[in-house]
Parts: C-alpha cells; structure tokens; sequence
C-alpha cells in the first residue's frame, strides 16, 4: 500500500520519470494522456495559466462560512456508555509509573506527580504555549535516565484506540492544567479527544469528510481547529466537541492549520489550490491566496520577520509578509516539483523545503536559494527541526532513509537507512536524555515510522568534542498496519496511528539500566 492516491501517483511518476507537476494541472486522466502525447509533437505542455490563477489576493466573500449545527454529529450520547462498548484498551498509569522498566521518571508528565502546563506538541517538534515567554522552559525541561551507552531498549503499547478505519493523521498532544490530551481523526470521519494517559475517550464527533488533516490548538487552548476532505474546516470546542463555527473551502482540506495568535488568524490551505486565513474572533476569512497547486503540507510562520511561507503540490513556494493589512506576497519561486512536507524555519531564519524529487533547499527570508541538498528517494513529510539536536535537519524519505543535514550551510552530516520505505516525518524526544556513567554526555533519541507499520528508535550520541556519532538503533516495534501518520514523543511516549484502525500510544523502556 502507498497511501493516498496524491501520494501514490507522485510516487508512480517519480518511478516513471514523468512530470510530476502535471499530475496536478489537469483535472483528469484523459487531459493528461492528452497533453503528454502533444508533448510528443513539441518541446513544451501548456499547463493553462487559467489553472494556475492570479497571484493577487482577495477577500473570501464566495466562500462561506456557518455556525453551530452542521450535519456533523456526536460519536456517542453518552461518554461512560461509550468508553464501555468502544475497543479502547486501557492500561493503568500507575502500573507503569512504578515499573522499574518504564523510562520516564519522578517529575515526569506520566507521573502523578508532574508540574501543571498549557502548551500543545505536534509533528516536526512543533511546540505552542500559551505564554511565549515559557517557550523556552518547556522545550528545555528534561528527564534524564542513567543508561550504558552498550545497552538497547524495547518498546510496550500502553493502550489503543479504535478508530474504525485508517488513520493517517498525526496526533497532536495538549498538556493543559493536570491533564494530558491527544486529538486525532480517521478515515471514518472520527475525529476524537483521548486521555493521553490512559487510552479513555473524552469525547468524540462525526465530521462530514474524512479526515487526513492533523489537528491545531487556538492560542487560549479553548478550541480545536481540523479540516476534511469535504473541504469543511472545523472549529471545535476543546472541553466537549461541539462544533463552534465552520468553514467551507473547494477542494479536501488535509493541511494541519497554523495558528496565527498575533493576528488572531487561523492560516490553512486547501486542495482547491488556495491559502485563506480564518479571522477566530470574527469568524470570518479575512485572506485568500492562490498558490497555484494543491496544499498538503502545513504554512510556516517566521515570527520574529512577520512572514509566512506556504508551498503547492505545483511547485510554487511563496512568502507573504504580515506586517501590515492586506498581506501581500513578498516572493514567490516556481519550483516546477510537488512539494508535500511542511516547511520548517531554523533558528536563522531559513525556510526548509523538502521536494518530492529527492532535493532539500533552504531559502533565506529574501527568497535567495542558501543551499541545496539531496536524498536517495522521493521525500513525503517536512523536515524535522529540534532544539535537543542543534544545527541539525532530519529528513526522511522513501528510499528507507533518514537523513540529517547542517542547517548552517546544507553538509550532509549522516545518514541512516531503517530498511523500509519512510513516508513520515521524523521526531526527537526533547524531553528525555539518556546519560550513560562513562560520558559526561548525553543521548537523544529520535523516532522514525516506516510505511511497513515499523517504528524504529534511533539513538544519537555526542562525544567530548562536540561531534556527532552517527545513529545506531536503540528499539524497534512493529505494528500490524501500514503507518502513513508521523509520530509525537514527548518523555519516552509515543503517539502514532495506523492502518489497523488504532491510534497508539508506546511507551519506551529499558529493564536493564533501572533495575540497578
């Protein structure tokens, strides 16, 4: 299995060495097999500049939005009736939490004796607080363990979930007040909140479409935002699902929304080959533009510059300043290479962009190309950017893979290949550290989800220069379905869904280093 047909025929055509752009310019196959065999008779295919549409910017008054009371419904009437008939397998915490075998430790967010916190952590390491001033804290609070450097670790399933189909979206996970929180949908238009800790469902909700769209948080934690493939993006309330307000794009919406908390925007960009930002106060859009493709991967938002960068399955790459209203595009590149990932931003301000062909750029907020890398296979997901490994973007791609260039000047620093197809992105567990009695160094893992339904743990050490040993692989779990979903780790647990029809929660452990 490829995954979804927009992933499979990209991957067909990257096998085939044809266009891949074209697969997005012609609304039918019939069109296509017509323009490639006029490309026979002559040096260029006319994609049609009415189907890449104008670069300027409008107001969305054909679009609609509406209120509460969309045909979406409940999961369930009742929650304590629910949680009895569903197939969610719970494990009791405390089990865990006093296992020597178990990672995490005293102050953990597994322990019940964990600090309160309101911040949210999805894919790519993407990291969001209620008060940016406590950014810093959050990221940087770690749990070590003492561990041998010689030893490996395994990986147990805590609890699942039934979602009753596949699911190939990307949890994410909301710390707020004493609890712990994963929000996630399938393909069986189920969108649910779950207990992080132990595998309970507090609440659920019946969209109209589908869902493949991770979800956002709003900056107050007081709403939900995802999308589906009836192009409808949901505005949830946090505490119990109910449906705030919505909006209706033209195309299915599979790109995770981006919070804008200094404009009160939510930024999300559509199959109908638009970018609009939701005014969440207002409910309103208040912008919309075309990106000439597709938008599968999520913006990006340079806080400290106001730009925000979006890129199409076209190709086209474009940078919107946000300093003042009504935005406008500062640069735009026309890559001519479907673009899947989600863009990262470095710590220098780089955009990362990762193509289906195999190539990684970097863009400076200028629009000027920085450095150009390049990978042995097709690249699906965005690249990862982490604190806990500093100067470093991983990358995974589909030739089984995972690659990490310096973010600085582009040098390929190691790569690693997990014998299986990677479609998606990587994840570094900024919460945990491995210390071994022998350094005074300390190792990070990173976890990497293969398309087999394999998910590896890498380890990455340091020694007393500062250099970076390459990765050697610290466990290994596999699943009974593919996995087209990237993961979250936060404190040696890990969330991920899966072609079982189950979202997961995997805790990492290691028997022999805590049992002295």
């Amino acid at each position: 299995m490829m995954g979804g047909d927009s992933i499979a025929a990209a991957y067909v055509s990257y096998n085939l060495g044809i266009n891949m752009r074209l697969i997005y310019n012609f609304p039918s196959p019939s069109k296509l097999q017509v323009a490639l065999l006029k490309k026979e008779g002559s040096s260029s295919i006319d994609v049609g500049k009415d189907d890449i549409g104008s670069l300027k910017s409008d107001t969305c008054d054909l679009y609609s939005s509406k209120p509460c009371g969309t045909s979406s419904k409940p999961v369930f009437e009742n929650n304590d009736k629910y949680l009895v008939t569903s197939k969610c397998l719970k494990v009791d915490s405390n089990t865990y939490a006093t296992s020597k075998s178990v990672i995490p430790c005293d102050g953990c967010p597994w322990n019940s004796n964990s600090v309160p916190m309101l911040c949210s952590f999805s894919r790519c390491n993407k990291v969001m607080c209620e008060v940016e001033s406590k950014m810093k804290n959050i990221c940087h609070t770690t749990w070590s363990i003492e561990f041998p450097r010689n030893k490996s670790g395994f990986m147990r399933e805590l609890w699942k979930v039934h979602m009753e189909s596949c699911v190939d979206a990307s949890a994410i996970v909301v710390f707020k007040d004493w609890d712990i929180y994963l929000l996630i949908g399938s393909h069986s238009h189920k969108f649910v909140c779950v207990n992080a800790k132990s595998g309970f469902i507090r609440w659920g909700i019946e969209l109209e479409g589908r869902i493949e769209c991770s979800a956002a948080i709003l900056d107050d934690f007081s709403q939900v935002v995802v999308g589906c493939y009836r192009g409808i993006i949901y505005f949830l309330d946090f505490s119990n699902g109910n449906i705030c307000w919505t909006f209706q794009t033209r195309g299915e919406v599979k790109s995770q929304p981006v919070i804008d908390k200094r404009r009160n925007l939510v930024w999300c960009g559509s199959h109908d080959h638009c970018l609009y930002a939701l005014n969440y106060r207002d409910h309103c859009c208040v912008y919309k533009l075309p990106c000439g493709g597709s938008i599968f991967g999520s913006p990006s938002i340079d806080e400290a510059r106001d730009i925000l960068y979006v890129a199409s399955t076209s190709g086209r790459v474009t940078a919107i300043s946000l300093k003042v209203q009504p935005f406008c595009t500062l640069w735009l590149h026309e890559l001519n290479v479907p673009v899947f990932g989600s863009l990262s931003i470095s710590s220098n301000g780089n955009v990362i962009c990762c193509l289906v062909d195999g190539h990684v750029l970097a863009f400076d907020s200028s629009g000027s190309i920085v450095w150009k890398g390049k990978t042995g296979g097709p690249i699906f997901a965005g690249a990862c950017i982490s604190h806990a490994l500093p100067s470093q973007a991983l990358i995974c791609s589909r030739n089984g893979s995972v690659y990490s260039f310096e973010l600085e000047g582009g040098d390929l620093l190691w790569e690693c290949s997990v014998g299986d197809p990677i479609t998606a992105a990587a994840y570094v567990d900024e919460n945990l550290k491995l210390v071994s009695d022998s350094s005074l160094s300390s190792d990070r893992l990173v976890c990497i989800c293969a398309s087999s339904g394999s998910i590896h743990l890498l380890k990455i050490s340091w020694d007393t220069t500062g250099r970076v040993h390459r990765p050697t692989e610290f466990g290994r779990l596999k699943l009974q379905g593919d996995i087209f979903s990237s993961p979250v780790m936060i404190g040696g647990r890990i969330f991920v869904g899966c072609r079982d029809d189950y979202v997961h929660c995997i805790a990492v452990e290691a028997q022999s280093s805590l049992s002295n």
